[in-house]
């Protein structure tokens, strides 16, 4: 029997009752489908506000454990359906080897942060707060800042093609916010399927939140539409133009027939995550999935993490036609994710021009940066190999000397170098290909780091 404790002392009386029925649910005391009391009902009962009711079923259903039907009022989810997922940890780290002791850290989610634009984002913080703009303390529409989607679709239009309307655009949090606001708009009758290897946090998030999920491997081309289930209500998670981990490229027939299998079902679509498009060395970054959808097919992300800075937690989506409709009807009155302030600097900083040339810059470093670390590994000789493309912000290490990646990622760490493993984002076996491979990232890292680092792993793994 659900209760409350209205002490001075005591917890929020939401989180209370959200902790309460959600410990309800995973102890099966209520099962799947079955219906929880009226907010209005459960609130005459407690004796305490309809809103109080209103924040814990809020937070139940963002997390998964039950869902609002219309006119029904609110129902426990099938958890119990959920595919579990063995996500691999990294090795252990030696003992003798504490993290703060780490001296090169070839960590994939780095930028440089020496070449930061601190001048000129300084100037725009201090220039957007204007006191006689009252405007500026208001909330932006859901939606996000309407300047700032203006932004956002031309910029699209013009560096990756994308085809959409600022209407169509969403301002989001960061990626894993626009996740788990997609997991929404298509609910728990779809399956997703993901690439294998996958990004855990999206199949942690479909999984948790009572999506069926399928992982589809990935050949040199990226994901297999041959392999794809015949479903109607499936959604495809791809990161075409530079796929996460492995580094693939989709070519345009690939993308092709990819497109063509969600054209022949009912309620198919594809989630292309853009998440480093910017980050093309060899050539100009090509065109996206999205831009060669005709049927309203694609639902489009893109971050501004890897191009600003990850602190910034801005990212976007654009919606076709009929989940922008589904939006509207669930999200329109919420309020905003990421915060109206910066969503203005952010909107100063792209129409200034700053954006462009900050992104020319880091372009050009970021290539002089991974040639630098692709030489150094090179000059190793038949030993070592390494994949993906001429893009994004890591690459792959394979050795050849019979090392394990467990065996290379610790003898990495007793030498004070962090690399990371590959293993830990594939579902199930790893493929021979794939085997004693990790992944270094190198854009954090100084010219001087990254060719330290470089000898520190050939000492460790080669004449060690």
């Amino acid at each position: 029997m659900l209760s409350v404790d209205k002490s001075k002392n005591s917890a929020p009386l939401y989180m209370q009752l959200y902790k309460q029925i959600k410990a309800e649910i995973q102890d099966k005391l209520r099962p799947a489908g079955s219906r929880l009391p009226s907010k209005r009902k459960l609130a005459a009962t407690l004796a305490i506000s309809v809103n109080t009711i209103e924040a814990a079923y809020g937070q139940l259903v963002s997390e998964g454990f039950i869902e609002a039907r219309p006119q029904r009022g609110y129902f426990v989810c099938r958890l119990d359906e959920l595919q579990k997922i063995e996500l691999k940890e990294a090795p252990t780290l030696p003992a003798q080897t504490p993290l703060e002791q780490i001296k090169i850290d070839f960590s994939p989610e780095s930028i440089d942060k020496e070449k930061f634009p601190y001048n000129t984002w300084r100037r725009l913080l201090k220039n957007c707060f204007d006191e006689y703009d009252k405007a500026l303390l208001d909330c932006p529409p859901a939606q996000g800042f309407l300047p700032l989607r203006e932004d956002i679709a031309s910029y699209l239009y013009q560096a990756r093609g994308v085809h959409c309307q600022p209407q169509q655009v969403i301002v989001g949090a960061g990626t894993d916010n626009l996740l788990q606001m997609t997991s929404r708009l298509l609910d728990n009758r779809y399956c997703l399927a993901l690439e294998n290897p996958f990004y855990p946090y999206a199949a942690n998030l479909f999984q948790r939140v009572g999506h069926e999920v399928r992982f589809i491997d990935v050949d040199k081309h990226g994901i297999r539409p041959q392999a794809l289930p015949n479903l109607a209500r499936i959604a495809v998670y791809v990161t075409p133009s530079h796929q996460f981990p492995s580094g693939v490229f989709m070519p345009i027939n690939r993308r092709i027939e990819l497109l063509n299998w969600a054209s022949d079902g009912q309620e198919r679509y594809l989630i292309e995550d853009d998440y480093d498009s910017e980050f093309r060395y060899n050539a100009r970054p090509i065109a996206s999935l999205q831009s060669l959808d005709r049927s309203g097919r694609v639902i489009y992300l893109g971050t501004f993490s890897k191009a600003v800075a990850p602190a910034l937690r801005i990212s976007y989506m654009v919606l076709p036609p009929a989940l922008l409709k589904v939006y509207k009807q669930r999200y329109a009155a919420f309020a905003p994710a990421a915060s109206g302030f910066e969503q203005r600097v952010l909107h100063e900083f792209i129409s200034s021009g700053a954006f462009e040339a900050h992104l020319n810059k880091m372009r050009k470093l970021y290539r002089q940066k991974r040639q630098l670390l692709a030489d150094s590994i090179n000059s190793w000789g038949k030993t070592a190999s390494i994949g993906g493309e001429n893009a994004g912000h890591h690459l792959l290490l394979r050795l050849n000397n019979g090392l394990t990646e467990e065996q290379m990622c610790q003898q990495a760490l007793a030498a004070r170098v962090r690399v990371y493993p590959l293993s830990r984002y594939f579902h199930s076996r790893v493929p021979k290909q794939y085997q004693s491979t990790v992944l270094l990232g190198y854009a954090g890292l100084s010219e001087q780091q990254i060719t330290e680092g470089a000898k520190l792993l050939q000492a460790a793994w080669l004449n060690g």
